[in-house]
């Protein structure tokens, strides 16, 4: 599914600029996305790594730092797709720890906290049995899981290619969106003032979802993941002077159809994590709707490109946002949703992406889905993300 927002009128006296901007949703999200960039790259004469801004949040703040490294997307979505064990060449860290030292310190708490509401409940306070079981919270840690791993794979793949860690030695801009535990404000890193994070650091507290990953403490605050305010945060790109606006929003509710549909019934017999996910997926589309009017209306010299799974498509919707092992498919999946949308809106989107000096591909000409072919040295890898940034400037040149 795609969505538009037509232009009116344009800025003068500044030259345009394209951003990129890849929502929350997890690993499942996150791999949509790489899926969705490996089919902009095919379509697009400008490449995805040849763009003026990148904003990322959660799943996305972790894509889109790899981008603004100058990663390929094509060289992303083969290591995605080959089930390699040294992603990207680079041995992967356990994104998955248990917070375990943090779980034995807080359980100490455990005796007192439970023989409080015992007597509580036996002075006859109106305590019941719920609110014992609510007492036990009282020791379980921040999060169950430690995200530190992601902090250490990138550090240790920005190393590797000879990149910095630091929002000062990346070329492009990027802002990696985070919330403030403590006072629920959105932070930017990225922004002025907020750029002596290491870059890897900031991916971690995007991607601390509340729950799973405790918050990532910088600088004396504690930080969650940043779709927790806002889903997209677009308008953090057209504050920093984007004209045209790409967002990628891998997670939307599902249309179940409860005669026909493959789910076989109503969402609520699959039980309360069908339950759960559809009520979350439907909270973070709706305010996507809703940012996206508010920015049509506030700013109509901007347009915005949307691409997003359709309603139906269930393989998106099957699998837990934080599911790993189906990477393979779900990249695929991005791939193909993307290229279905240019199809179905062929000529709306060239005539919107020429207004920006941008041509594009008949879809029809591309294959159902891109071969891969895993680099085996760095120097490959490095010549196959240059080659990809002066083929998209010789095409764009090409074209004027």
């Amino acid at each position: 599914m795609a969505r538009v927002n037509g232009s009116v009128t344009r800025r003068r006296g500044k030259q345009r600029k394209v951003a990129l901007v890849c929502a929350g949703g997890g690993v499942t999200g996150a791999v949509y996305e790489i899926g969705a960039l490996r089919a902009l790259e095919d379509l697009l004469d400008r490449s995805v790594l040849d763009l003026d801004i990148y904003v990322g949040i959660s799943g996305g703040a972790f894509v889109t730092s790899l981008l603004a490294q100058g990663i390929s997307p094509r060289e992303i979505y083969d290591a995605v797709a080959s089930r390699s064990r040294s992603p990207l060449g680079v041995s992967a860290a356990p994104l998955f720890r248990l917070g375990l030292g943090e779980l034995l310190r807080r359980s100490r708490k455990a005796p007192q906290v439970v023989a409080q509401a015992l007597l509580s409940a036996l002075a006859g306070d109106g305590r019941n049995a719920y609110d014992l079981l609510l007492s036990v919270f009282e020791f379980l840690p921040a999060g169950l899981l430690d995200n530190s791993g992601i902090q250490e794979f990138l550090a240790g793949l920005y190393h590797s290619r000879g990149r910095g860690d630091h929002f000062d030695q990346i070329a492009k801009e990027l802002y990696l969106v985070a919330v403030d535990l403590d006072s629920g404000e959105s932070v930017a890193f990225g922004e002025k003032g907020r750029r002596d994070v290491a870059v890897s650091k900031a991916v971690q507290a995007s991607t601390a979802l509340p729950g799973l990953y405790r918050p990532v403490r910088i600088d004396g605050r504690d930080y969650v993941d940043g779709g927790v305010k806002k889903t997209a945060h677009i308008n953090l790109a057209i504050r920093h002077g984007a004209d045209l606006v790409i967002c990628i929003n891998p997670i939307v509710p599902i249309l179940n159809d409860t005669l026909h549909g493959p789910l076989g019934g109503h969402l609520s017999n699959k039980g309360i994590t069908y339950v759960l996910d559809q009520v979350l997926r439907i909270t973070l589309h709706g305010r996507m709707q809703y940012g996206l009017e508010r920015y049509q209306s506030e700013h109509p010299e901007v347009d915005i490109l949307l691409l997003e799974p359709t309603r139906d498509d269930m393989r998106m919707f099957s699998y837990n946002i934080m599911r790993y092992d189906a990477r393979q498919e779900l990249a695929v999946d991005g791939y193909r949703s993307v290229l279905a949308a240019f199809q179905k809106n062929r000529s709306t989107y060239a005539r919107l992406l020429k207004r920006h000096g941008i041509r594009m591909q008949d879809p029809r000409e591309l294959p159902d889905s891109p071969p891969v072919h895993p680099y085996h040295s760095k120097l490959a890898r490095a010549l196959g993300s240059s080659l990809d940034i002066l083929a998209s400037r010789l095409r764009g040149r090409g074209a004027a």
